[in-house]
């Protein structure tokens, strides 16, 4: 068999170097597989925030904690919302007796406001 002349081998390789390029869009735009979709009314995926409770309020529902930052955020809470110190489950109503103490909050950005999912307490 006959080698191909060098004009053939040019266009054969930007045949297929116009192929991948063609094609990585498309591979680009695929996303992974295991990435967390946000839930519905979610304004984005969850987050989590680091920072010292400043007021409780287990009647309205809701949880003011202080970032490191100085800046105030405020968050609701539900019957859904896991709230830990430690191994021990905690209520809403608990919340009050710990100002000043630490604390992670996980959270969804919603258009009702911060939702909650998880309060744990700091030791």
């Amino acid at each position: 068999m006959k080698a191909l002349p060098w004009r053939a081998r040019l266009i054969l390789a930007l045949c297929a170097s116009l192929t991948v390029w063609a094609s990585a869009p498309v591979l680009a735009q695929q996303e992974p597989a295991q990435k967390e979709a946000a839930p519905a009314g979610a304004l984005g995926p969850a987050e989590t925030l680091s920072g010292s409770i400043m007021m409780a309020d287990a009647d309205k529902k809701i949880l003011i904690v202080k970032s490191a930052a100085g800046i105030p955020y405020s968050f609701v809470l539900t019957s859904a919302t896991r709230i830990t110190e430690g191994n021990q489950r905690l209520k809403i109503a608990d919340l009050t007796a710990r100002v000043n103490q630490q604390v992670n909050v996980r959270f969804l950005p919603t258009r009702r406001g911060n939702l909650a999912r998880s309060v744990q307490i700091n030791p």
